[in-house]
């Protein structure tokens, strides 16, 4: 769902909206991704970035266990396929909270849960998996709320609620993680498509009991 661009007067406009909905992700980026972050030689701590003229500027500071951290500067070329364009789309501004190879846990805050949706959308374009790790939402107070959803097993497959049972507890959802996929597919005896699928059903029909309250 495109979004209608609006003018530099309208700047302050979202003064008046609350972006009070949390929102932390968990992804794992592909191997042609040409985010840097996707392959730093060490666990990314914290990131800034600037974007100019479609030029990404990346500050990443990089656990180092001799001095206890160091600053990488990176330069990389933006295009369809970067994190920061498929925020920008819902214009959600990332905050990478911890990077270790493919896999990225990011924070951002958004206003309503239809953005939080779209905003998942646009990452399955561009990422081999997406995550919802927490949601949190401000009440009237100005505090910070869980917003915990009641998930029906019985809309489970007994094969999808195995393999989720199983991916749960040998860790798959762990940052970072103590499984993957393949290990996965051989406990279970089935291919790693197959494995793939019955995974992303779990995930979208929890994501149906957070969206669709």
């Amino acid at each position: 769902m495109s979004r209608p661009e609006r003018s530099k007067t309208d700047s302050l406009a979202d003064e008046d909206h609350d972006w009070g909905l949390q929102v932390v992700l968990g992804l794992e980026l592909p191997e042609s991704c040409p985010c840097p972050l996707s392959k730093p030689d060490s666990a990314v701590q914290d990131v800034h970035n600037q974007i100019v003229d479609g030029v990404c500027r990346a500050e990443v500071r990089l656990e180092d266990e001799r001095n206890g951290g160091r600053v990488s500067h990176t330069t990389n070329q933006v295009d369809a396929t970067c994190l920061c364009v498929a925020f920008g789309k819902v214009e959600a501004i990332p905050r990478i909270r911890y990077a270790d190879g493919p896999n990225v846990v990011v924070e951002t805050y958004l206003q309503d849960r239809t953005d939080v949706s779209e905003l998942i959308s646009e990452l399955n374009s561009v990422t081999e998996r997406v995550s919802l790790k927490r949601l949190i939402s401000r009440g009237e107070d100005g505090s910070m709320e869980s917003s915990p959803a009641t998930v029906d097993l019985a809309s489970l497959t007994a094969k999808q609620r195995e393999a989720a049972t199983i991916a749960v507890r040998e860790g798959y959802y762990e940052t970072p993680r103590r499984t993957d996929l393949d290990a996965l597919s051989e406990e279970l005896d089935i291919s790693k498509s197959a494995l793939s699928q019955r995974l992303n059903a779990v995930e979208a029909k929890l994501a149906s009991a957070v969206f669709e309250r």
